[in-house]
């Protein structure tokens, strides 16, 4: 999935900025079920997170 950096910097406005960390062309998101890697690529910003509506925990 792919985001605009506007997107991309609403998306991340909502969440605890504890859990965000940065660096140059990249920006990890440490969440409880996984870590999500978003990665600058040209004007967007792309992960290969896994979509949260696949996820399912077994019993």
């Amino acid at each position: 999935m792919c985001l605009t950096a506007e997107a991309l910097a609403l998306f991340l406005n909502m969440l605890d900025p504890a859990i965000i960390e940065s660096q140059a062309q990249k920006i990890t998101v440490h969440a409880a079920l996984q870590d999500t890697v978003w990665v600058q690529s040209a004007d967007l910003w792309c992960t290969d997170a896994r979509h949260p509506e696949r996820l399912v925990e077994a019993d």
